[in-house]
């Protein structure tokens, strides 16, 4: 089981309430996963807090801006495909 995993089935209540809050702000494509992602790969890549209670704060604390800034973050490393890389040609003829 990988840290992603782990961490969805230690918080399911917890991402389900923030993912609910999503939906109700009327971001309905963010799911528990998405959250999960976000604590794992980014906010607690380098360290995690030690105490549950802060963890679950943290989560309780999470705002759309904040996992919008981490969603164009991955957007901008990403390596996947950019337009230079996209042969036209074939649309073109």
């Amino acid at each position: 089981m990988d840290k992603q995993e782990e961490f969805l089935e230690q918080f399911r209540p917890w991402l389900g309430y923030k993912t609910i809050e999503f939906i109700t702000q009327g971001y309905e494509s963010i799911s528990s996963y998405d959250i999960a992602s976000y604590f794992v790969t980014y906010r607690w890549k380098k360290s995690k807090p030690d105490n549950l209670f802060e963890q679950i704060y943290q989560l309780n604390q999470l705002t759309i801006n904040d996992y919008f800034d981490y969603e164009s973050i991955m957007a901008q490393t990403s390596t996947e495909m950019t337009l230079d890389s996209i042969d036209l040609s074939a649309l073109l003829d």
